[in-house]
């Protein structure tokens, strides 16, 4: 077992217990960066309870280390005391962010709450458009006048607090008005004589964005150059401040997750998957499963209407796109997610009874409410009772199954040091095209026949 492994059989005995005094002692013993690694295998409850027993400081680190989507679920709970703490923490861009999930009287509040200097950055950002650069931009970079020496610079740069620029990698030179002129990398910088002046040395081929560029599209310009900052300006030149590497980063991993999960048909923003609930992930599944059934009818439509029209396909023929459909969209979201909660850590091939049990229940709930449906659309087109009973089954068993070796697939690569992506979606797919079609056929011929 190793040291991650013992922290949680620790906790998870201490919550077992209900014994807060317990927890809090086992709690001291951690790191702030481990409690949040903790609290992503939780349920919300066992989240709280751990939360309750902090006090307001660590909490409000723990609150920092966690992925932002998962942060923002607890602070309801959490007294103003907490978020006051946590909004000093932040950064000022996922401060400013931290407004759409409070209500506009409470965050004024705490904007009061909180040095003025904090407030006033989060203000700033919070009047860019939702979406844009500008938002996540920080005002605390390295800058000089043309006139400056190198000299003059560097000892800016000693003298400053250790907390006082987000990087010191580039040198910003600033005209009139605060207007970008130019920049120097830092190893560029050290390079020259002490008493050049900046202006001789300066780089003048600037790359920018606007402050209401959309931020994936400026993350993706500071990437393309490979830049430790991209400087973000207004309309007329002026420098605004920096947008990061490492924001640039966060800003696009949250924009590759969403498009790969929306490839594998999961809506909405995913958390880390162990801790969010049977229920909030059989809601991000539904809608797009619900869809595709639509398009799967169709086409079990146009058979049905050949087979009216005198060709000799028997009905059972009709709803074999329906059932394969479900089953093969069901793997593929089944396969995104646990590849995804892989390749992220969230999980191991050590956590397997866990992901099963969870990816059954999800199944169990996702297949009989299409299995209500798939009786429903078999009953409306005046097919057979018997086999609007065999398509209400066929399809939660079709659906259980897809889970099952969707969930077995990637996790078993792990475990055997195969990457799990190699399980991708159409792999899945075809295996549990052809194996559902047997599971419908086989109650075709057990109910029907």
């Amino acid at each position: 077992m190793d040291r991650y492994e013992k922290i949680e059989s620790k906790i998870r005995n201490a919550l077992q217990a209900d014994n807060a005094s317990r927890i809090k002692h086992e709690l001291n013993k951690i790191r702030a960066e481990d409690i949040a690694w903790l609290l992503t295998r939780l349920y919300d409850n066992d989240c709280k309870s751990i939360l309750s027993v902090l006090d307001n400081r660590k909490t409000a680190e723990v609150l920092v280390e966690l992925p932002t989507e998962t942060a923002r679920r607890y602070v309801h709970e959490l007294p103003n005391s907490v978020l006051a703490n946590y909004l000093t923490e932040l950064p000022p861009d996922d401060a400013a962010g931290l407004r759409d999930e409070i209500p506009e009287e409470r965050f004024e509040e705490l904007l009061d709450s909180i040095p003025i200097e904090y407030s006033i950055e989060i203000r700033k950002l919070m009047e860019y458009p939702e979406g844009s650069v500008g938002r996540f931009i920080s005002s605390n970079f390295v800058n000089a006048d043309r006139e400056s020496t190198i000299g003059e610079v560097i000892a800016k740069i000693q003298n400053a607090p250790e907390d006082e620029f987000e990087t010191v990698n580039i040198v910003f030179i600033l005209g009139s008005h605060k207007h970008l002129i130019g920049f120097i990398p830092l190893r560029r910088l050290i390079r020259h004589d002490y008493n050049t002046k900046v202006s001789q040395v300066m780089i003048t081929d600037l790359v920018v964005a606007r402050y209401d560029e959309s931020a994936e599209s400026a993350a993706r310009i500071l990437t393309r150059y490979g830049f430790a900052s991209l400087p973000v300006v207004d309309e007329r030149g002026k420098m605004l401040g920096i947008l990061t590497a490492d924001d640039a980063q966060e800003i696009l991993d949250s924009a590759v997750t969403e498009d790969v999960l929306r490839l594998g048909g999961v809506s909405g923003i995913s958390d880390a998957y162990l801790s969010e609930s049977v229920i909030q992930i059989a809601k991000k599944r539904l809608p797009w499963l619900f869809i595709l059934f639509i398009a799967e009818t169709l086409t079990g439509a146009v058979l049905r209407h050949y087979g009216e029209e005198g060709l000799d396909i028997t009905p059972v023929v009709y709803f074999i796109p329906l059932l394969i459909g479900a089953g093969g969209n069901t793997g593929s979201q089944t396969t995104t997610t646990i590849t995804r909660a892989l390749a992220l850590g969230e999980i191991s091939h050590n956590d397997f009874f866990v992901v099963m049990i969870k990816e059954l229940a999800i199944a169990s709930l996702v297949g009989s409410f299409l299995g209500i449906a798939g009786f429903i659309r078999a009953h409306l087109w005046g097919a057979d009772p018997n086999l609007c009973i065999v398509v209400g089954i066929a399809l939660p068993c079709i659906v259980l199954w897809a889970s099952f070796i969707s969930s077995i697939l990637p996790l078993g690569a792990k475990k055997l040091g195969i990457d799990p992506a190699v399980m991708s979606a159409p792999f899945i797919s075809t295996f549990v095209d052809a194996t559902g079609l047997i599971i419908y056929m086989e109650l075709v011929r057990s109910i029907v026949f």
